[in-house]
């Protein structure tokens, strides 16, 4: 008796070529798409740290010029990290004197800095990694007698000629002294 022999394909289990190629990409695209998302949550993580300490050192400019009451004009020093005795210029105007301002009403740091409305307030981290940052400020002198100090500290790498990957923007922060 002869059989007769078919090569008949009955349920066969298991992937095909095309099957796994298509997985293959799919897992490809889903690790790739993992990586950029760890890869920008470490950017903005460092841009996070570089606005507190920035947030900090305007801050520590801030308290000194906002403790003198708004009718004194005393010399004052703010330290860094450093123990860099920097000088502050609390002297203001009715139409304002220091930084100059940008239409929004912020420090504008594409411009000069002033003399004695400018300070590279130095903060220290870990490690010994120190940051200098470029704070600047402006006081008006208000109908009321009281001031308007605006101080605003510009990161390290927010100028032209670095190679930063992304520009942060300066932090700005104002207080009324007086009323």
């Amino acid at each position: 008796m002869k059989q007769n022999k078919k090569f008949v394909r009955k349920n066969v289990k298991g992937f095909t070529l095309i099957e796994l190629t298509v997985a293959m990409f799919v897992l490809t695209v889903g690790v790739l798409g993992g990586m950029v998302m760890i890869l920008l949550g470490m950017t903005r993580d460092n841009t996070n740290r570089m606005d507190t300490t920035a947030t900090n050192a305007a801050q520590a400019v801030l308290e000194v010029i906002a403790a003198v009451p708004a009718n004194a004009t005393p010399p004052l020093t703010v330290t860094d990290c450093l123990n860099n005795v920097l000088p502050l210029t609390t002297v203001g105007s009715a139409g304002g004197t220091g930084a100059t301002l940008a239409p929004n009403g912020d420090v504008d740091f594409t411009q000069p800095a002033v003399a004695g409305y400018q300070i590279n307030y130095t903060v220290c981290g870990t490690n010994g990694l120190t940051v200098a940052y470029d704070v600047r400020w402006r006081i008006t002198t208000l109908p009321s007698g009281g001031k308007l100090v605006i101080v605003a500290a510009g990161h390290p790498f927010t100028d032209n000629k670095s190679r930063a990957m992304a520009y942060i923007a300066p932090v700005t922060l104002r207080t009324i002294v007086g009323l």
